[in-house]
């Protein structure tokens, strides 16, 4: 894994803070093992052993919080210039549809397949691409049904081409409206 600068400025950070309340800790409680009255003995024994221990495991949780806090999910990214092409009330139930885009000056693509009718209706979505453009290869296939949508994404388009294929599919009955979505990306 590299890190950046930036992450390794973070990282040297926190590895030397983890150190410093190393120290800290080992001072205190040594002093504390001098100067402290016999009316403290208890408290003197629970510093040394468990509260040292849950000292240090605090520490532990407080410093993975933050480095997870830092290097975690990141927010999403805006997109600019993408294209969607809608391909609605589709009967594959018919005959078998055929749709083909150029996608080679895309990066990300995104297909989204929904069945409309009937309500128990399933189809399936084949997508060829033709990678480093050799012929047309399966890359994926949707299983589409009823009442909501179903997705596949490619963040790496490797494809000149792409070709969708719409049919009827899986075991329940065909459908005969099918809605198509796809999205293309530049970045």
């Amino acid at each position: 894994m590299f890190f950046s600068a930036s992450q390794f400025n973070t990282i040297a950070i926190v590895a030397l803070a983890i150190i410093a309340g190393y120290i800290v800790l080992r001072i205190v409680l040594h002093k504390i093992n001098r100067g402290l009255p016999a009316s403290t003995a208890t408290w003197k024994s629970y510093l040394k052993g468990q509260g040292t221990l849950l000292f240090g495991f605090l520490l532990i949780g407080g410093v993975l919080a933050t480095v997870t806090s830092y290097f975690g999910t990141w927010e999403g990214k805006t997109s600019k210039g993408g294209r969607l092409v809608e391909y609605r009330q589709l009967n594959p139930s018919e005959h078998v549809v055929y749709e083909e885009q150029d996608v080679e000056n895309y990066r990300r693509i995104a297909v989204l397949a929904r069945t409309m009718a009937p309500q128990n209706g399933s189809a399936t979505v084949t997508i060829y691409g033709d990678l480093k453009g050799g012929g047309n290869q399966e890359m994926s296939r949707i299983e589409s049904v009823a009442d909501s949508w179903s997705e596949w994404t490619q963040p790496l388009n490797m494809s000149k081409h792409l070709t969708l294929k719409m049919t009827n599919g899986g075991t329940a009955p065909g459908a005969t409206d099918i809605d198509v979505l796809l999205y293309l990306f530049p970045e």
